[in-house]
Protein backbone atom coordinates (compact mmCIF):
# COMPACT_ATOMS: atom_id res chain seq x y z
CA UNK A 1 0.00 0.00 0.00
CA UNK A 2 0.95 3.22 -0.81
CA UNK A 3 1.88 5.82 2.07
CA UNK A 4 -0.91 8.45 0.47
CA UNK A 5 -3.34 5.87 0.71
CA UNK A 6 -2.70 4.76 4.09
CA UNK A 7 -2.99 8.69 5.41
CA UNK A 8 -6.07 8.54 3.46
CA UNK A 9 -7.14 5.78 5.54
CA UNK A 10 -5.61 7.23 8.87
CA UNK A 11 -7.95 10.47 8.30
CA UNK A 12 -10.96 9.17 7.27
CA UNK A 13 -12.44 8.74 10.85
CA UNK A 14 -13.59 12.27 12.85
CA UNK A 15 -10.60 13.66 15.28
CA UNK A 16 -13.01 12.93 17.83
CA UNK A 17 -13.02 8.85 17.44
CA UNK A 18 -11.05 7.68 19.77
CA UNK A 19 -12.78 10.06 22.47
CA UNK A 20 -16.14 8.91 21.36
CA UNK A 21 -15.52 5.38 20.99
CA UNK A 22 -14.53 5.05 24.59
CA UNK A 23 -17.48 7.30 25.69
CA UNK A 24 -20.49 5.96 23.83
CA UNK A 25 -19.31 2.64 22.74
CA UNK A 26 -19.07 -0.35 25.45
CA UNK A 27 -16.93 -2.69 23.55
CA UNK A 28 -14.41 0.35 22.96
CA UNK A 29 -14.28 1.29 26.24
CA UNK A 30 -13.45 -2.22 27.19
CA UNK A 31 -10.46 -3.14 24.86
CA UNK A 32 -9.07 0.48 25.54
CA UNK A 33 -9.24 0.75 29.44
CA UNK A 34 -7.80 -3.12 29.22
CA UNK A 35 -5.30 -1.53 27.37
CA UNK A 36 -4.28 1.47 29.50
CA UNK A 37 -4.06 -1.02 32.43
CA UNK A 38 -1.70 -3.10 30.59
CA UNK A 39 0.45 -0.38 29.34
CA UNK A 40 0.39 1.65 32.88
CA UNK A 41 1.23 -1.48 34.43
CA UNK A 42 4.87 -2.14 32.60
CA UNK A 43 5.64 1.04 33.49
CA UNK A 44 8.23 0.30 36.66
CA UNK A 45 9.74 4.20 36.98
CA UNK A 46 8.53 7.81 36.97
CA UNK A 47 9.24 9.24 33.38
CA UNK A 48 10.52 12.66 33.29
CA UNK A 49 9.38 13.19 29.39
CA UNK A 50 7.02 10.53 27.67
CA UNK A 51 6.63 10.01 23.38
CA UNK A 52 3.72 8.36 22.13
CA UNK A 53 4.32 7.22 18.91
CA UNK A 54 0.53 7.20 16.57
CA UNK A 55 -0.93 9.20 19.67
CA UNK A 56 -4.43 10.25 17.58
CA UNK A 57 -6.18 12.60 19.07
CA UNK A 58 -4.24 12.39 21.94
CA UNK A 59 -6.66 10.64 24.19
CA UNK A 60 -4.72 7.21 25.94
CA UNK A 61 -1.50 10.15 26.55
CA UNK A 62 -3.85 11.98 28.38
CA UNK A 63 -4.73 8.96 31.03
CA UNK A 64 -0.62 8.40 30.74
CA UNK A 65 -0.50 12.22 31.79
CA UNK A 66 -3.12 11.60 34.36
CA UNK A 67 -1.49 9.02 36.31
CA UNK A 68 2.48 10.79 35.86
CA UNK A 69 1.09 14.46 35.72
CA UNK A 70 4.49 16.33 36.57
CA UNK A 71 5.92 14.04 32.70
CA UNK A 72 6.10 16.24 30.06
CA UNK A 73 4.22 14.43 27.32
CA UNK A 74 4.55 14.47 23.81
CA UNK A 75 2.83 12.24 20.87
CA UNK A 76 3.10 12.16 17.33
CA UNK A 77 0.83 10.74 14.59
CA UNK A 78 -0.08 11.35 10.46
CA UNK A 79 -3.27 11.46 11.67
CA UNK A 80 -3.59 15.60 11.22
CA UNK A 81 -7.30 16.00 11.80
CA UNK A 82 -6.76 14.34 15.27
CA UNK A 83 -3.52 15.82 16.37
CA UNK A 84 -5.34 19.55 15.67
CA UNK A 85 -8.16 18.15 17.92
CA UNK A 86 -6.03 16.95 20.84
CA UNK A 87 -3.28 19.71 20.46
CA UNK A 88 -6.43 22.57 21.27
CA UNK A 89 -8.31 19.30 23.65
CA UNK A 90 -5.59 18.54 26.18
CA UNK A 91 -3.29 21.95 26.70
CA UNK A 92 -0.72 20.08 29.04
CA UNK A 93 0.17 17.78 25.81
CA UNK A 94 2.39 18.30 23.27
CA UNK A 95 0.70 16.73 20.00
CA UNK A 96 2.64 16.89 16.54
CA UNK A 97 1.30 15.72 12.67
CA UNK A 98 4.62 13.51 12.36
CA UNK A 99 6.08 10.31 10.23
CA UNK A 100 6.90 7.52 12.40
CA UNK A 101 9.21 6.65 10.28
CA UNK A 102 11.47 9.65 10.71
CA UNK A 103 10.67 11.30 14.26
CA UNK A 104 11.25 15.12 14.64
CA UNK A 105 13.34 14.36 18.04
CA UNK A 106 17.34 13.81 18.84
CA UNK A 107 18.45 10.55 19.93
CA UNK A 108 17.97 10.02 23.33
CA UNK A 109 15.68 12.46 24.47
CA UNK A 110 12.87 10.19 25.89
CA UNK A 111 12.49 8.36 28.97
CA UNK A 112 9.32 6.55 28.13
CA UNK A 113 8.25 5.76 24.83
CA UNK A 114 4.57 4.40 24.49
CA UNK A 115 3.60 2.81 20.92
CA UNK A 116 0.31 0.87 20.94
CA UNK A 117 -1.22 -0.26 17.79
CA UNK A 118 0.98 1.30 15.66
CA UNK A 119 3.35 -1.40 13.94
CA UNK A 120 0.76 -3.22 12.06
CA UNK A 121 -0.74 0.06 10.24
CA UNK A 122 2.88 1.07 8.99
CA UNK A 123 4.34 0.90 6.13
CA UNK A 124 8.05 -0.39 7.84
CA UNK A 125 8.14 -1.62 11.20
CA UNK A 126 11.65 -2.03 11.34
CA UNK A 127 12.41 1.05 9.98
CA UNK A 128 9.63 2.66 13.08
CA UNK A 129 11.34 0.40 16.09
CA UNK A 130 14.79 1.96 14.96
CA UNK A 131 13.43 5.41 15.11
CA UNK A 132 11.86 4.60 18.78
CA UNK A 133 15.08 3.09 19.36
CA UNK A 134 17.44 6.26 18.53
CA UNK A 135 15.29 8.96 20.57
CA UNK A 136 14.92 6.55 23.70
CA UNK A 137 17.47 7.50 26.42
CA UNK A 138 19.96 4.91 27.37
CA UNK A 139 17.91 4.07 30.53
CA UNK A 140 14.54 4.56 29.24
CA UNK A 141 11.75 2.42 28.60
CA UNK A 142 9.77 1.25 25.50
CA UNK A 143 6.57 -0.05 25.96
CA UNK A 144 5.05 -1.39 22.83
CA UNK A 145 1.33 -3.42 22.56
CA UNK A 146 -0.80 -4.78 19.65
CA UNK A 147 -2.90 -7.33 18.75
CA UNK A 148 -1.69 -11.37 18.83
CA UNK A 149 -3.58 -12.19 16.01
CA UNK A 150 -5.39 -15.25 17.55
CA UNK A 151 -8.48 -16.90 16.40
CA UNK A 152 -10.25 -14.66 18.56
CA UNK A 153 -9.12 -11.79 17.64
CA UNK A 154 -9.66 -12.30 14.11
CA UNK A 155 -13.27 -13.24 14.81
CA UNK A 156 -13.71 -10.29 16.74
CA UNK A 157 -12.18 -8.19 14.25
CA UNK A 158 -13.86 -9.32 11.11
CA UNK A 159 -17.20 -8.69 12.52
CA UNK A 160 -16.32 -5.35 14.31
CA UNK A 161 -14.70 -4.08 10.89
CA UNK A 162 -18.53 -5.28 9.23
CA UNK A 163 -20.41 -3.32 12.06
CA UNK A 164 -18.67 -1.15 13.62
CA UNK A 165 -14.58 -0.28 12.53
CA UNK A 166 -15.56 0.01 8.42
CA UNK A 167 -12.65 2.78 7.75
CA UNK A 168 -10.31 0.87 9.28
CA UNK A 169 -10.78 -2.51 7.05
CA UNK A 170 -8.27 -2.00 5.00
CA UNK A 171 -5.83 -0.51 7.51
CA UNK A 172 -3.62 -3.53 8.52
CA UNK A 173 -0.77 -3.55 6.40
CA UNK A 174 1.19 -5.97 8.76
CA UNK A 175 -0.03 -9.44 10.32
CA UNK A 176 1.68 -10.32 13.09
CA UNK A 177 1.15 -13.33 16.20
CA UNK A 178 3.16 -13.22 19.31
CA UNK A 179 6.04 -14.89 17.55
CA UNK A 180 6.91 -12.40 15.16
CA UNK A 181 6.15 -9.41 17.21
CA UNK A 182 9.03 -10.88 19.12
CA UNK A 183 11.18 -11.50 15.84
CA UNK A 184 10.73 -7.95 15.01
CA UNK A 185 11.51 -6.66 18.28
CA UNK A 186 15.03 -8.70 18.28
CA UNK A 187 15.31 -7.48 15.15
CA UNK A 188 15.86 -3.83 16.30
CA UNK A 189 18.11 -4.60 19.02
CA UNK A 190 15.21 -3.61 22.18
CA UNK A 191 15.95 -5.93 24.56
CA UNK A 192 12.61 -7.64 25.68
CA UNK A 193 12.02 -7.16 29.64
CA UNK A 194 8.87 -8.81 30.25
CA UNK A 195 5.48 -8.98 28.38
CA UNK A 196 1.95 -10.50 29.02
CA UNK A 197 -0.82 -10.73 27.07
CA UNK A 198 -4.41 -9.20 28.49
CA UNK A 199 -7.84 -8.56 27.10
CA UNK A 200 -8.61 -12.45 26.57
CA UNK A 201 -5.07 -12.93 24.68
CA UNK A 202 -6.44 -11.15 21.68
CA UNK A 203 -3.34 -8.38 22.90
CA UNK A 204 -0.03 -8.20 24.19
CA UNK A 205 2.46 -5.96 25.99
CA UNK A 206 5.59 -5.45 25.89
CA UNK A 207 8.15 -3.23 28.08
CA UNK A 208 11.89 -2.72 26.19
CA UNK A 209 14.62 -2.02 27.10
CA UNK A 210 18.06 -1.16 25.21
CA UNK A 211 20.92 -3.17 25.09
CA UNK A 212 23.69 -2.32 27.78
Amino acid sequence: MKKQHLIKIINSPPPDYYQQGVKNNYFQRLWHTGKLKAVLGFISHRPKKILDVGCASGWFLKQVKEKYPESRCYGVDLYEKAVNYGGKKYGDLVLKHADAHKLPFKKECFDLIICTEVLEHVVDPDKVLLEIKRVLKKNGTVVIEMDTGNLLFQAVWSVWIKLYGRVWSDAHLHLFNKKKIISLIKKSGLRIVRTATFNWSMAVVFQLSKKS
